[in-house]
């Protein structure tokens, strides 16, 4: 040691400083044997007087902490002010509770007597949050004391040589540690509280904390650099002064009420809400729809200003709610909140793959003080309930039952299918610039007017956006306070929903004008959104100046600016040009996560290899630590197939890449070593000696079928209506799923994420044959040239069963027999090809049987076994689906089978 330190002129500096004291690092439980095994080494040229070094005593652990503090600036003068958070463990104290009680009921009273609410509410939050930190102080000195006391005590034994240690002083010793490592464990809760973090592993056991601990080590949401003008800067109180003048800047309204009010009357096919529903939304309040609200909180959560967390409403919603209610409807008749809910505190998050010395790569969150979020709550789940009658279906976001999914199959559909489409199209994608962030309080206002909504909601929005301010979470403290002129706050639970008002506006402002869309399969696709995520479909390049008008009109009265360097254009078919009215052609985008081309080989490259790459580099750095094998399945699914599920939701996975992401999972399953039990057990559930392992080739093949689930809901639909039309031209979906089909020699060519939910369908559903329902149609024994047969005018007249083909003798009819018996008229190439396709054995294994006699019906999968636990919803459907395809694949242990063998 003494040469390593020589050689690269480092020395310990605990020496150094303590040249004759006498410490320990570690020691065994008996404190028999001791060692100063742990120690720094630093630089020889670093000046001792700015070093501190000390050793501490630990929990949970026979080695000492050792501690350094090295300062090479000076310490900068920041002001480091932060909003308190209430420990939610607190309220669990009996005087805790009674003090609350008082306070609630005195500022109530208060409240009765002075008819002045709001007043009344924030003096009673004051007091409360004043008490309870006072409180909180008082514990976690007490605490504090506790823990140094201990502290001196261990110590005190540590620092006796080893030969007068006593057996007492080892039991003592044991006890005092024993005291210490609950107390840590304490104070370790405390501390998941307030960062809903976890530092210490406590076997796995909690699945929330074992992996909140791993992406916090990859995740931070603090600026600690900007590009600012052309200058990397990371000096604090310029970042704090450049970001709310940024930020204040941007929520300034630039609102035109002439302007806003002629494009709204404008629109005149906007659908209104139904008079019971307008009824609905202006009813008075009541305590159980704030009580409601109050459960919908979430606990853990970080607060707004106030401190005051949702566990702490929840604790004594039964007596708060009387008191909001009369603060809201205070509020709502002045037209103003108290001042405490008017406030927001602005967390800045990191987009993913983007340059972070940009701030318009910052995603604002806001935190909100809960009694706020109780009332937008309360609001939102009003307006949620109507919106399914004024919202079209081409809007996804934020909407119940409705997919991102969707948008991205119709995407790809038009792009499958796009030899459908007659014309030169184009699809082209728009980016508004910080749309939440711009959207007109005064244009949201006209909006909720335009589709119906009476005085009182329309009154209530106005008072939650009146004189709302905010101010910016900073790495050193917060920004100053800044007023919110215009936006919809991220992180308010009715933003979405007025959000999603607005962009109907615009949906139905497209649907009236003179812009023409994409025609295919008999039906003009004109738009698809997700939230501000909007698709157009254009049906040629002289299309795009008239939507870019139609968008500026929307953009002068909304305050929505589109970002064209963001926007592009995808053609349908080959395009030479590299750009239309300053908008970027390109045959591949980005689309809601997911990388969009025409070539659907490529499709799966692009999109699935990056994902296999960063999780098999997450699953390896989980393989660092000591992990049990049901920790490690665990993170299979945790950190594995759910990076994978976005992707396969959507797109066609070929075999070789769900054979590639089945090894990565199995091998991380045995950390790249010997497969000690076989995949077909592993895979089984407990009670039968299996992990409950998923593979992905399983689970891919699920998602095929809810997607037919689905589709089979409402074929006809926006989404669905590409499909059906190919569909329908062999029988339809439910018809298809009744057919023993084999999916390469079907009538029509399908797309290959169509071919994969078929495919998908054939592992599970068998066919089991009897010669009364031997189908003639898709059957992948009755081929010409190779492909199966589908005749829509047979099938209209009934002529599904090759039964049905055999007169009463027994034999094939004739084609003057057949013209007779069914009456309609099939041309003699029809009968031909039909009859010399089927093929000879099956000729003679239906020689002799008796015709089906009418009424005939056509195969129904949905009311067989697997078509209800597939196509039809009920609880535990994915994993009943999931059950159907491993029934085959799977093997119970032989310890297992002998024991059910023998119970048996």
């Amino acid at each position: 040691m003494e040469a390593f330190m020589d050689k690269f002129n480092v020395t310990d500096i605990w020496r150094e400083k303590f040249p004759d004291d006498m410490s320990f690092t570690w020691s065994n439980h008996s404190g028999s044997r001791k060692s100063r095994i742990d120690f720094w080494l630093i630089s020889k040229n670093l000046s001792k007087d700015s070093i501190t070094v000390n050793i501490l005593t630990t929990p949970l652990t026979d080695h000492r902490a050792i501690y350094i503090n090295l300062q090479f600036l000076p310490t900068e003068n920041i002001n480091r002010s932060s909003y308190w958070k209430l420990n939610s463990s607190l309220l669990n104290h009996t005087f805790v509770k009674a003090e609350v009680t008082r306070l609630l009921k005195h500022f109530f009273n208060k409240g009765n007597i002075e008819k002045s609410y709001s007043i009344n509410w924030e003096l009673f939050k004051f007091e409360t949050g004043k008490f309870l930190r006072q409180y909180g102080a008082k514990m976690a000195k007490a605490r504090s004391e506790e823990e140094d006391k201990l502290i001196v005590q261990i110590s005190s034994i540590y620092q006796l040589p080893p030969d007068e240690v006593s057996e007492e002083d080892k039991l003592q010793l044991r006890t005092l540690h024993s005291k210490l490592d609950e107390l840590y464990r304490q104070k370790a809760e405390g501390a998941f509280v307030r960062s809903r973090k976890k530092w210490i592993e406590e076997g796995e056991q909690n699945s929330a904390y074992f992996f909140r601990l791993e992406k916090s080590r990859s995740k931070s949401n603090t600026i600690h650099q900007l590009n600012i003008n052309g200058t990397i800067t990371n000096d604090a109180k310029t970042l704090s002064q450049f970001c709310c003048k940024f930020y204040s800047k941007l929520y300034e309204s630039k609102y035109k009420a002439n302007v806003a009010t002629q494009f709204i009357d404008s629109v005149n096919n906007i659908r209104v809400i139904k008079t019971a529903d307008r009824l609905y939304c202006d009813s008075s309040f009541t305590e159980k729809e704030i009580l409601d609200s109050i459960n919908l909180l979430k606990n853990n959560k970080s607060p707004g200003t106030d401190g005051l967390v949702a566990e702490f409403y929840k604790m004594f919603s039964s007596q708060l709610a009387p008191f909001l209610l009369q603060v809201y409807n205070e509020s709502i008749e002045k037209g103003t909140l108290p001042p405490t809910l008017t406030q927001g505190l602005i967390t800045l998050i990191p987009k993913p793959k983007k340059d972070l010395l940009s701030i318009d790569n910052w995603r604002p969150v806001s935190l909100l003080n809960n009694d706020y979020k109780i009332l937008a709550l309360l609001l939102a789940r009003r307006i949620k309930d109507v919106l399914d009658d004024v919202i079209d279906e081409t809007q996804s976001g934020f909407m119940t039952k409705r997919h991102i999914s969707n948008n991205i199959r119709l995407v790809l559909d038009i792009l499958d299918y796009s030899d459908l489409i007659l014309d030169d199209s184009f699809i082209l994608f728009l980016d508004f610039y910080k749309a939440f962030d711009s959207i007109e309080h005064e244009f949201i206002f006209l909006s909720l007017r335009k589709f119906g909504l009476g005085d009182f909601f329309c009154n209530a929005i106005k008072t939650l956006y009146s004189g709302a301010n905010s101010s910016i979470r900073m790495k050193n403290g917060t920004t100053s306070r800044f007023c919110l002129n215009r936006g919809v706050r991220q992180g308010c639970p009715i933003s979405p929903y007025l959000f999603l008002l607005c962009t109907q506006i615009l949906a139905s402002y497209i649907a009236n004008s003179p812009m023409k869309g994409i025609n295919i399969a008999d039906r003009e696709v004109v738009i698809s959104q997700l939230a501000d995520d909007t698709t157009i479909f254009l049906k040629n390049a002289n299309q795009v100046s008239i939507a870019l008008k139609i968008l500026d009109d929307f953009s002068k009265a909304s305050g929505l600016i589109l970002n064209l360097n963001k926007c592009q254009l995808l053609p349908i078919n080959n395009c030479n040009d590299h750009s239309i009215c300053n908008i970027a052609i390109q045959h591949e985008v980005t689309y809601l996560g997911l990388i969009i081309c025409k070539d659907q080989k490529t499709r799966i490259t692009s999109n699935f290899s990056p994902i296999i790459k960063k999780t098999q580099s997450k699953l390896n750095q989980w393989l660092q630590r000591d992990l049990s094998l049901r920790g490690r399945v665990l993170l299979s699914k945790a950190e594995g197939l759910s990076r994978l599920t976005y992707a396969a939701i959507s797109l066609h996975v070929d075999n070789r890449t769900c054979g590639e992401i089945d090894r990565m999972l199995f091998n991380f399953l045995w950390k790249n070593k010997t497969h000690y039990i076989r995949k077909s057990v592993i895979m089984n559930d407990y009670q039968h000696g299996g992990l409950n392992i998923l593979d992905f080739t399983t689970l891919n093949n699920t998602f095929k079928i809810n997607w037919a689930k689905h589709f089979l809901k409402n074929p006809v639909s926006i989404w669905n209506f590409i499909p059906h039309y190919i569909f329908s031209k062999f029988g339809g979906l439910t018809f298809i799923l009744g057919c023993d089909y084999n999916v390469g020699k079907l009538p029509e060519k399908l797309s290959m994420f169509h071919k994969q939910v078929l495919l998908a369908w054939s592992l599970i559903y068998k066919h089991n044959f009897t010669p009364h329902t031997y189908l003639i149609w898709n059957n992948r024994n009755i081929v010409y040239k190779n492909k199966s047969l589908f005749f829509s005018n047979w099938v209209e007249k009934q002529i599904i069963f090759v039964n049905q083909l055999y007169n009463t003798n027994g034999q094939l009819m004739s084609y003057t027999e057949l013209l007779n018996t069914y009456k309609f008229p099939a041309t003699p190439k029809e009968y031909a090809i039909l009859f010399a396709a089927i093929p000879m054995g099956v000729r003679m294994l239906f020689k002799g049987v008796l015709p089906v006699v009418p009424p005939i019906s056509p195969p129904d999968p949905v009311n067989t076994y697997v078509g209800k636990v597939c196509l039809i919803e009920h609880k535990n459907s994915n994993r009943n689906i999931r059950a159907l395809f491993q029934r085959e694949s799977l093997s119970v242990p032989y310890v297992i089978f002998l024991l059910e063998f023998l119970c048996h």
